[in-house]
This record gives C-alpha cells, structure tokens and sequence, in this order.
C-alpha cells in the first residue's frame, strides 16, 4: 500500500532542488534563502556596523568656511579699465570651457601677467585659491565687456597660498588676471570652481583641487558643484530608491524588495567614490536620512504542488511591519541609515542601513567609500 508523502518531505524535497539550483546558478541566488523570515536576533543587529561609511564632518550639516575670506558682491572700477579683444592670441591669455579651473602656469620678466577668461550663464557662487611659493603674486577678478572692449578690476581676488569666497557672481563675461606686486619667475596654480548657484548660505565642504564644493542655501537646496543633490526642508521625490530580487525555478520563485521614498534629509557628506557589492559610483554623496522618510521591504516564497506552499512578511530586519516612516527609535537606535545619490546620473543607487537585509545579515560586506579630492 502505497502511503502518501507527509508535508514536510516535500518540503525537504523542494529544498534539495533549490540546492542544486543554487550550485547550478552560482552566486545568483546566494543573497535571498527560501525563508522570509526577515526580523534578525538582536546580536546580530548590533553586531551591524552603522559606522562604516563615516567620514570626518559627514554626519551633521557643518561648515567649511573657516579661515575663508568671503566677498559678498562684485565691485568695479569703471576708471581703470584694460584692453582686451578678440580674437585672443598671445601665450598668456587663456579662455577656459566650463566654471571650474585648476591651471599650473609661471610669471616671467618677458610675460608678467596671465589672463584667465570665462564666462557663466546663470548668477552663480564661486571659491577661487591661489597657491605658489611667491607671496607676491596676486589673482584678481575682472569683468569684462566686449562691447567697449575693456576689462574691470573688481576688489575680489586672492593672494599666493589664500582662499576665498563669493556668494554673488552674476551671469557674465570675466576674466582672472593673475600677476606680481614684487617678483616673477615662480610657478602658480589657479584654481576656481563657480558651478554652484549664488547666494549660498552655507560652504559645507570645499576639497583641496575645489572640484567639489557643497554648499547649502536658505531654502534648504544642497547643491554640489552644480548638482542638486536635495532639499532639507521638503520631501524629495526624486531620491526614490528601489532594489528587487526575484529568483524562480519554474514551479515557485523568491522575491526580495527594498524601497525608500519620500526621503527626508537630515546631513550630507563630502562627494565620495563608493564601491559596494551591489553598486558603484566615482562621484557619490552619502545622504543621511530623517524621521519621515518611508521604508518598505517585502519578501515572498513560494512552491508549487498539491500541497503549496506561499510565505510572505512586510516585516523588516527590526521586526517592524512596513510599509512605514523611519522614527526616532530607528534614528537614533539603529542610525545613521545613509542614502547612495550618484552625482553623475543623479540617482540614488544604494542604502547602507541596518534595515537593509543584505547589509544587516552580513549577506554584502560593508561599502568603501573614499573622500575625493
């Protein structure tokens, strides 16, 4: 007499297949177990190393303006105006593409002077360095109207080894003359960057080359080098975040969701490189998440037969049901939760969290991130 087989041996059975899926398919399935069991014990969770992205003065919104000269305006000398025309064709004279600078260049008895031009459409900020071993040597700011053909001296400008910064640089036509008020004969390096909008209330990260300056305003816009990264007073649609695992083998399948939404901004960091098992990026911010952020994750299973079988739960790595918004307990608890935005295609591409499974099962290893420069 044949005796029909128990639940749990076609459970076993399943398991053996998915098994030899597994090896069949590699690391493809390695990331998601046929259990959607998701709340881990608590060892485990404070075993997660919510630190690991940490970067110096990244978890709260700072400051980089120290020991910065600030201009809040531009000012010319209508009386002491220099020639200039196009077109431009001595060896000093250089007009540059695009709002950021970083030129190496020498001043000579024959060539004493150098001119930078550029040009921005829009009302913009700017930080502007001057480095050289010649304290002499002086950068200075120019507007320049091409209609009379003369350039203006403005009283912006920065002297060998200083920085500075300008919060209004209108829509134009300028040009940086670089030259001595004592010796020549030594090398300089000019470095601006004017991508940010005009008028920012706050510097909040300048880097060495200013390729990358962060800077936020008073209606709560954060802007690196051009790019806005989000809103610090408002919800941030486009910020949305989304990763989907889906496994099937033809009689079930395994399904993984993760998805952030409505994110509220609570810091930034630096512009970094960041490099994960899942994502990776050569100009990323890490964005620290606020109370009232939304998070949902789901996990299914599911298997075919007489006796099927189907697990599902919103639940996540705290236990926690979802869809839901982050509260002070997953701030302040089981923070920071940190929001991957990719400068280049202006996209969110990861979350380092402990309520992101694989993070928080020890499935991915922690991210390296790596302030640029």
């Amino acid at each position: 007499m044949l005796k029909r087989k128990s639940r749990s041996g076609k459970v076993l059975t399943v398991l053996v297949l998915l098994f030899v899926i597994v090896g069949l398919c590699g690391s493809a399935v390695s990331a998601d177990e046929p259990n959607v069991e998701t709340k881990l014990p608590e060892a485990k969770l404070q075993a997660f190393d919510a630190s690991a992205l940490e970067l110096p003065g990244a978890s709260s919104l700072g400051t980089a303006e120290t020991d910065l000269k600030t201009f809040d305006g531009v000012d010319s000398d209508k009386k002491s105006g220099i020639a200039v025309e196009r077109p431009i064709v001595t060896n000093a004279v250089y007009e540059v593409d695009g709002s950021l600078m970083n030129f190496t260049d020498s001043l000579q008895v024959d060539d004493p002077d150098d001119f930078w031009f550029f040009s921005v459409n829009t009302d913009r900020s700017m930080v502007l360095k001057l480095l050289s071993g010649n304290s002499d040597y002086l950068a200075q700011l120019y507007i320049v109207d091409w209609s009379t053909g003369q350039a203006y001296p403005t009283s912006v400008g920065a002297y060998a080894q200083t920085q500075i910064a300008l919060k209004n640089l209108p829509a134009g036509d300028y040009v940086f003359r670089v030259y001595s008020e004592g010796s020549v004969g030594d090398n300089y390096t000019l470095r601006m960057n004017a991508a940010n909008p005009a008028d920012y209330s706050s510097l909040l990260s300048i880097s060495d080359s200013l390729k990358y300056v962060v800077a936020s305003y008073a209606n709560g816009n954060i802007y690196s080098s051009g790019v806005l990264v989000g809103n610090t007073q408002s919800y941030n649609s486009h910020l949305d975040w989304t990763r989907e695992f889906y496994f099937s083998w033809g009689s079930g399948y395994n399904s993984r969701t993760h998805k952030i939404s409505n994110v509220k901004i609570a810091s930034v960091s630096a512009p970094v490189s960041y490099t994960s098992a899942y994502a990776s990026s050569n100009n990323a911010i890490l964005i620290y998440l606020n109370e009232g952020t939304s998070f949902m994750h789901h996990a299914a299973y599911y298997q075919s037969g007489p006796d099927h079988i189907y697990e599902s739960t919103f639940d996540d790595t705290l236990g926690k049901r979802t869809p839901r918004y982050l509260d002070e307990e997953d701030i302040e608890g089981y923070g920071p939760h940190i929001l991957v935005y990719d400068l280049n295609t202006q996209k969110a591409i990861d979350f380092y969290s402990v309520l992101n499974y694989y993070y928080a099962a020890g499935i991915e290893a922690a991210p390296t991130v790596r302030a640029l420069n």
